[in-house]
């Protein structure tokens, strides 16, 4: 069986260009053409099954433009008889409990299974010669599962918070309970697994030894929950499919099972800039065996150049810029002393060929406080008085500052 694994679609607006063939929001519409490659090579390469590991949209965001989208992007799959199964992710959630959900509006579309509670799958055919269906574990269906889906989403943090203790625990103290909680769906869920069958495990979280490149620092900061890779390991799935951290990679070198991150197909922000692009197909047997390739996608590329990328013309009337891909999207910020303009930047970028040009000028003030001794290990009036070396108006002010920021430190602190 061939299977189609990806994530982090993230289909919605940013940045106010707008696509000349539609007039919607360019950045959008580049997600948005890159998860119907996914798809449509999928198909084209043979895939039987698509999962996607969370986070088609964003919540905060989601419009009827975005549900359409969606739509569109998964209905070849489904048109051609191909299962789509949607887990959700921390972008698709509700922001509180009287809301839908936004993943409730692709419910309706035949052969697509949304996933947004701890769930178990199976994957089988009516006959020999027939599509693929996916429907909830059950008596009727073990006997002729040749795959089960194990799918363990985002976790809400509005049940978890429901309870009084659970709102006054510290950040570490509650990452640390969902942590716990998320471990003990994901051993039930193995428990309840159907002999003989192929199982894999779909999540949407981070997972303690995987790279987070400079897309998620909060996993690496201890600011989100994560799950050990080595408890993973031991609940005896043949492969761990995970959506949420945008850079692709296997977490463990020669971990069995494998557990891989498709990443996004899309670059989403220039803290992934450098990153490949792509998406899994995994091949699976009956015995479980599973190999996977991962196929590039056609994202746009994200560049960042510095004042020593320019060079001026002999005749000083001109400026050449570093040559970068064609149809990037270049960000410059210029020193304060810098000779070009932000004028003249922006020319030259846009006549090297980028799609989008970002061109700022740091403020003299700006370097003098990058030139401060501040750290993560002071303590927080330590920090404010690093600070205030680099603004010497607020000085004034240093203990109301102080105050109101210690004040925003227990308030996070207590949830």
């Amino acid at each position: 069986m061939r299977l189609a694994h990806t994530a982090d679609f993230h289909i919605g607006a940013s940045g106010s260009r707008l696509d000349t063939a539609t007039h919607l929001n360019a950045r959008m519409m580049d997600r948005f053409r890159c998860a119907q490659f996914v798809v449509q090579d999928a198909i084209n390469r043979g895939a039987e099954l698509i999962v996607h590991c969370g986070d088609v949209g964003n919540h905060w965001h989601w419009t009827p433009t975005i549900t359409r989208l969606a739509k569109q992007v998964f209905a070849p799959a489904l048109e051609c008889g191909i299962p789509v199964v949607v887990l959700e992710g921390n972008h698709d959630q509700v922001r509180n409990p009287s809301e839908y959900d936004a993943l409730d509006l692709l419910r309706d579309l035949p052969g697509l299974t949304v996933v947004d509670k701890p769930t178990l799958l199976d994957v089988w055919r009516a006959g020999r010669d027939d599509k693929l269906r996916v429907t909830e574990t059950s008596s009727a269906t073990q006997g002729e599962a040749e795959l089960q889906l194990a799918g363990l989403p985002y976790p809400s943090a509005n049940l978890l918070l429901r309870d009084e203790d659970t709102r006054k625990l510290g950040p570490g103290d509650r990452n640390l309970l969902i942590r716990q909680k998320m471990m003990d769906c994901a051993r039930g869920l193995a428990a309840d697994r159907v002999e003989g069958v192929p199982r894999v495990l779909l999540g949407h979280w981070s997972v303690d030894m995987a790279t987070a490149g400079t897309q998620n620092r909060l996993m690496m900061l201890g600011g989100e929950f994560t799950l050990n890779a080595h408890e993973l390991e031991a609940l005896g799935f043949d492969a761990v499919l995970l959506g949420h951290i945008h850079k692709p990679q296997q977490v463990l070198a020669d971990g069995q099972p494998l557990i891989v991150y498709s990443g996004s197909p899309e670059a989403c922000s220039f803290g992934e800039e450098g990153e490949e692009k792509r998406y899994c197909l995994w091949d699976i047997d009956k015995q479980g065996a599973e190999e996977f390739h991962g196929v590039p996608t056609p994202f746009r590329k994200l560049v960042t150049l510095t004042a020593s990328d320019f060079q001026v013309s002999d005749d000083g009337s001109d400026w050449e810029c570093e040559p970068f891909p064609d149809g990037a999207i270049v960000r410059l910020e210029l020193p304060p002393d810098s000779p070009i303009t932000v004028a003249q930047a922006l020319q030259t970028i846009e006549e090297a060929g980028a799609f989008e040009a970002r061109v700022t000028k740091a403020r003299a003030e700006t370097e003098r406080r990058r030139e401060t001794d501040m750290s993560h290990g002071m303590a927080l009036p330590e920090q404010i008085d690093e600070w205030l070396k680099g603004r010497p108006d607020y000085l004034p002010h240093r203990d109301a500052l102080v105050a109101e920021a210690l004040k925003i430190e227990e308030a996070v602190s207590n949830g």
